[in-house]
């Protein structure tokens, strides 16, 4: 991915910060900085409104920018990363992950009412586990209308991400998503896969995916392997 000049600017800042090369726990003025690093004010300002917005620092009007060292040292931040391979490598693993074969299913009700459509409706199921250091960490399905597709099963492959996928597939494109986190009790599935007890302790994530129209198209189950994930987030 080709960064642009504020993205690079940003983690040159990140590791300034990480190595020390500023003392205490504020910025150099916007004017001092920019000169530092040879930008214009707006690509910094750019830089450091990204760093603001991740809790990496905060700015005071008049005062200047103070940095939070204690929220890079947060790892797996659910409010900073949203792609699970990023989250798991802050928390320091190695990760991989695998797909399941692409499989055309009939909803239950309570999926269907989730996706606005009828139970005699078809939905396309794929699966992606994601590994830690060889263990299972997290795994996510993913249900999507079947009226949505553009390209027959056969052509479909299940390996892209859910973005890639629905605008490769259905020529859609996802506006946003609607998250439900719950609590849940592990059974033989979660026992099997992540090795642990069945009746264990887990969170489960809900999200519904939504077009451009408002229209709910995918809808994605997340369960955490509790002894590896420990999900954090920044209030702000």
């Amino acid at each position: 991915m080709i960064l642009t000049r504020a993205q690079l600017v940003k983690n040159i800042i990140l590791e300034m910060i990480k190595t020390n090369k500023i003392c205490g726990n504020k910025l150099p003025t916007e004017d001092e900085l920019a000169k530092l690093l040879q930008v214009s004010l707006a690509t910094l300002r750019e830089a450091l409104l990204e760093l603001n917005k991740e809790g990496i620092i905060s700015k005071r009007h008049g005062l200047g920018n103070f940095i939070h060292k204690s929220t890079l040292e947060t790892k797996m931040r659910i409010d900073r990363f949203s792609d699970f391979v990023d989250l798991l490598k802050d928390g320091g693993h190695s990760v991989t992950s695998t797909y399941s074969v692409l499989r055309l299913e009939k909803p239950d009700a309570a999926v269907a009412k989730d996706l606005q459509i009828s139970i005699d409706s078809k939905i396309a199921v794929y699966d992606r586990t994601f590994y830690a250091n060889g263990r299972a960490a997290i795994h996510a399905q993913n249900r999507i209308s079947y009226c949505y597709f553009v390209r027959e099963r056969s052509e479909i492959e299940s390996q892209f991400d859910l973005n890639s996928f629905i605008e490769e597939y259905c020529q859609q494109k996802l506006t946003h998503g609607i998250q439900e986190i719950s609590p849940m009790v592990a059974g033989k599935f979660e026992e099997c896969l992540f090795g642990i007890m069945s009746g264990s302790a887990m969170i489960s994530w809900k999200e519904t995916f939504y077009t451009i129209e408002d229209k709910p198209i995918c809808l994605g189950t997340v369960k955490f392997n509790p002894d590896i994930v420990k999900m954090k987030m920044l209030w702000k």
